[in-house]
């Protein structure tokens, strides 16, 4: 990202803004899902502490069997829930927001996009930087896509087998994969850098 407003050094990865079509999805469609996940963006960006339900009125399915798996706990919310849990937290967001790495499928009504949600700011003087993956599941409805169902989650950063030592990884720095890694002696969820330092 190269935006003026980003906390890090994000030389190492890439943000790509453009949708990647998947499956051998309808260009077309790709593009209109894409088109509604940045509208969601700056609705984040402008209105959504003012107005936080907006986005569920606005971009969300009405039918009862809408979900929302976010990453805090209880953190799955169905139906009317769904708004209540927007407008429980809207006022508690201090941060901006991006839509990145977009792989969209679209065929005839249905639809998915699987992203990185990333947010950044300052609470109480203190930086944060936060990449999230987000998965959003459409339906075209009335020529209108709608969110069917949206889950967000955070990468683990496993040390050891024990899943009590596994860390969140906030920022999730790019790694080598797991048998790249193993075969150099690495451990697992290390980067390069961090083994280094380590021996």
């Amino acid at each position: 990202m190269t935006d003026s407003k980003t906390v890090g050094d994000f030389s190492d990865r890439d943000w790509n803004d453009e949708p990647q079509a998947v499956f051998g999805s309808d260009p077309k469609l790709v593009q209109e899902i894409y088109e509604l996940e940045k509208k969601i963006e700056a609705n984040f960006n402008k209105d959504f502490l003012k107005k936080p339900g907006e986005i569920v009125d606005l971009y969300y399915s009405s039918n009862e069997d809408v979900s929302f798996i976010d990453i805090l706990s209880p953190g799955q919310y169905f139906g009317k829930n769904v708004l209540n849990w927007w407008e429980w937290i809207g006022p508690q967001f201090v941060g901006d927001l991006w839509l990145r790495n977009m792989r969209i499928y679209a065929k005839g009504i249905t639809g998915f996009v699987y992203m990185n949600q990333i947010y950044q700011g300052d609470h109480g003087g203190q930086k944060f930087l936060w990449v999230m993956r987000q998965t959003d599941v459409l339906e075209k409805s009335n020529d209108e896509w709608r969110i069917l169902h949206t889950h967000l989650s955070f990468a683990g950063d496993p040390r050891e087998l024990d899943p009590a030592s596994w860390r969140i990884d906030f920022e999730y720095k790019p790694r080598v994969m797991p048998w790249e890694a193993a075969e150099k002696g690495e451990g697992y969820g290390e980067t390069p850098e961090e083994f280094h330092k380590r021996n």
